[in-house]
């Protein structure tokens, strides 16, 4: 799509709100879906669609943000390969142009949540809007079809290929996919599938530098693709996303710990840091070896958070713009039975030596309790404490703690802490601690993380001798924490084994 001044223009003279190109792919995968992608800013938006688009008005469709795809992959019709990501068939169900209602910025709109456009393709006309669905995560949307002269109340989808048999088993190994020519429905046309890149050892990838194009690495017998690694995620300092593949790749057995057996929240920034940002909770349709876990949430909904066991999934969620992955406090298999409680220490504009002040007052404050803590930084301006607990609390009794222990050293410091959550109420200088993220579905940045912050920082764990001579947080980068991990042993890793008291 061409865009022209700063606010996306009209282009040329005609009048036209901008638009470009959409599809809708039939995609028959372990389950049947719709892929509806819009030719946008130079890539593909995309959404899946698990009932397919309607003409109806009267019916939502969910439609979960995924990652942008190049823009070639708008005809792509064909087979993917067995053990590669989203094995199956694929075919256009319905392809054209379309146009937005206005001339407002359609990546501003996007970004507040709300898109309108209108649809001139074979089977899909009119005008429609994807509309970001309020306090259900900022990745699951809906497809609204409009009340206007092409909606047909009742209408009923018709796929291009029959559905694949219930029992379909899906493939436990990727593999990449081959050339084949195909043949549309309907038509006399031939069509050739685009050629996924030849895999390649995920040493050799890895090891030979900056990481650019697309690349099909393999992981001890995992296929993973990686897409788009030259697009710039930290603007001001250059750092790609193949620069942050490469990060989690070199900390990859210092993190993953921290990551295995735990239910994610994945904080993704699909175009970097400067566009838009939201938290996953529910991860649909991810390939075969990506665990999830299913949890029900309090409304009744069930949500299938990711499990990172291993390094492909961690790949794969990194591919999928994952910058920052947030772990319970609790595996999957004790769900109720958080490991550690944590206190945040948020200095909302005091300096970093007031924050490494309270962090030592804290950890005397629990070692009079008979507790332990573990210290990293947020990879912002704060830092976090993490406190072992005994086998047998749960997240009431985590929550107890964390709210007792706050309160005692307000108490005693009154001149350094606050329990003022409101920004503004806060008196200038005081450190929030916060205490409020050790109920059941909260979580913190992991140990090691990358954060979506200027210079690439990272959430480093410390040893408490260094809180005691001061460290500087913005020196912990994607650049410097693997020569640091290289270095010395994880102050982390006792965490682990340790148990506190409930």
């Amino acid at each position: 799509m061409r865009r022209t001044g700063a606010r996306g223009g009209r282009g040329g003279s005609t009048g036209r709100p901008p638009g470009g190109r959409f599809v809708v792919q039939e995609h028959h995968a372990s389950r049947l879906h719709y892929d509806f992608r819009l030719e946008l800013a130079g890539t593909l938006k995309s959404w899946a669609l698990p009932k397919g688009p309607t003409l109806d008005p009267t019916a939502r469709r969910l439609a979960v943000m995924v990652e942008d795809h190049p823009v070639s992959y708008i005809d792509f019709e064909g087979t993917i390969a067995e053990g590669r990501y989203g094995a199956g068939e694929v075919r256009v169900w319905d392809s054209g142009r379309y146009r937005l209602v206005d001339d407002a910025d359609p990546l501003e709109r996007l970004e507040r949540g709300r898109l309108g456009f209108v649809l001139e393709g074979r089977r899909l006309r009119g005008r429609f809007s994807l509309v970001r669905m309020e306090g259900r995560g900022e990745g699951n949307w809906l497809l609204l079809k409009a009340r206007d002269e092409h909606a047909v109340p009742g209408w009923r989808l018709a796929p291009v290929l029959p559905a694949a048999p219930p029992d379909r088993e899906p493939a436990r190994r990727r593999g990449p996919a081959r050339p084949r020519t195909v043949r549309s429905s309907g038509t006399a046309r031939r069509r050739r599938a685009t050629s996924a890149p030849e895999p390649v050892p995920a040493e050799a990838v890895f090891g030979a530098g900056r990481l650019e194009g697309d690349r099909v690495v393999d992981v001890g017998g995992t296929y993973v693709s990686l897409t788009n690694l030259d697009k710039v995620y930290w603007p001001d300092d250059g750092y790609t996303k193949g620069d942050l593949l490469a990060y989690y790749w070199r900390v990859r057995s210092a993190i993953l710990p921290y990551l295995a057996g735990r239910p994610l929240i994945l904080r993704r920034y699909p175009d970097g840091i400067a566009g838009g940002q939201f938290h996953q909770h529910d991860l649909d349709a991810p390939p075969p070896f990506v665990r999830t876990v299913p949890i029900e949430t309090e409304a009744g909904r069930t949500i299938d958070y990711a499990v990172c066991d291993d390094l492909p999934t961690l790949l794969y969620l990194v591919n999928l713009g994952t910058i920052e992955p947030h772990p319970w406090h609790s595996r999957a298999e004790r769900l109720e039975r958080p490991d550690w409680m944590v206190l945040d220490l948020d200095p909302a504009g005091a300096e970093f030596r007031a924050v490494l002040e309270l962090a030592l007052v804290l950890r005397d404050l629990l070692g009079r309790e008979g507790l332990v803590a573990f210290p990293k930084t947020s990879g912002a301006s704060g830092m976090h404490l993490y406190v072992p607990l005994a086998a047998d609390a749960d997240y009431a009794t985590a929550a107890s703690l964390a709210e007792r222990l706050a309160r005692r050293a307000a108490a005693e410091r009154p001149e350094l802490v606050t329990l003022e959550r409101g920004r503004r109420s806060r008196k200038q200088g005081l450190i929030y601690l916060d205490y409020l993220q050790n109920a059941r579905g909260k979580s913190v940045v992991a140990p090691y993380s990358a954060r979506a912050r200027p210079g690439a920082t990272v959430s480093t764990p410390l040893a408490w001798a260094e809180v005691e001579r001061g460290v500087d947080p913005v020196a912990f980068t994607i650049r410097t924490v693997p020569r640091r991990l290289a270095e010395r042993d994880d102050p982390f890793r006792p965490l682990l084994t340790t148990r506190g008291r409930r």
